[in-house]
């Protein structure tokens, strides 16, 4: 593959203030990024759940931790890292499921060692699929917007589970005017969707562009928010990663040149 595969192609990334990476990549690959702020990353309202259950998870009250975002997993190390303590702490350990390359890799920051990624599907069903049966404690810290799938499959193989808001999904300031007037008249080549939260707003905002913009959704979860969105999905990544969807865009761009 080129060092630049996305050399003069104009691509809507979302970002967030924490999160720039996606774009900084595709930038330097060639492309021409237009950011746009979709959503953001809000504390719960209340956050003395999780930090009940932070402190509970430090010394040992759980057998398990399932979960599925990297935002929850951040959330749970500032609160632990406030009260003076680590999400490495528990003797003996206990495991950790979860799913994903950015979550994975921020617990490995965090000092958090996995011992489940599902074989087959890289979401909650796909923990639900592997997680065994048994019993004990398992903590599901979880977002606003998230579905139960996770807490109620893993209670359903026998595990008393706590399930507590980490974090809220809320409405950034969105895509930028010079950006909606360019996706509405066709001038973006590709725009990434990052999560179907994502998927959503940019449909509020943006409507569906015209014919030959890329519609590339990071997996097949935000495929079907973003269809139930109203949007025409043209890419699917293979793998829900940043490496995944820019390696679908870059193939993707490579077909439709060729043909």
């Amino acid at each position: 593959m080129s060092a630049r595969p996305f050399e003069g192609v104009r691509v809507l990334v979302p970002v967030t203030p924490e999160r720039r990476q996606l774009a900084v990549r595709l930038a330097d690959a060639g492309a021409r990024v237009d950011e746009a702020e979709f959503i953001a990353i809000a504390p719960p309202e209340d956050e003395a759940p999780l930090r009940e259950a932070v402190a509970a998870w430090c010394t040992g009250g759980f057998d398990w931790l399932a979960v599925t975002s990297r935002n929850a997993v951040l959330a749970m190390a500032r609160l632990a890292a406030a009260a003076g303590r680590s999400l490495s702490e528990p003797l003996p350990r206990a495991q950790v499921a979860t799913v994903g390359e950015a979550t994975r890799a921020v617990c490995a920051e965090v000092g958090l060692e996995v011992a489940l990624v599902p074989s087959g599907r890289q979401a909650a069903a796909g923990i639900v699929a592997d997680f065994p049966h048994g019993s004990g404690r398992v903590l599901v810290p979880r977002g606003n917007l998230a579905a139960p799938t996770l807490e109620r499959g893993i209670a359903r193989r026998g595990w008393d589970v706590t399930a507590v808001e980490a974090y809220r999904t809320v409405d950034g300031p969105g895509a930028g005017a010079a950006t909606v007037a360019a996706a509405r008249a066709g001038e973006l080549d590709a725009v990434l969707l990052t999560s179907g939260s994502v998927a959503e707003r940019f449909a509020s905002q943006c409507d569906m562009p015209p014919a030959g913009t890329m519609m590339v959704a990071i997996g097949e979860t935000t495929a079907a928010a973003a269809r139930a969105a109203g949007l025409v999905v043209d890419v699917v990544s293979a793998t829900p990663s940043y490496d995944g969807i820019a390696a679908a865009l870059a193939d993707a761009l490579a077909a439709k040149g060729e043909a």
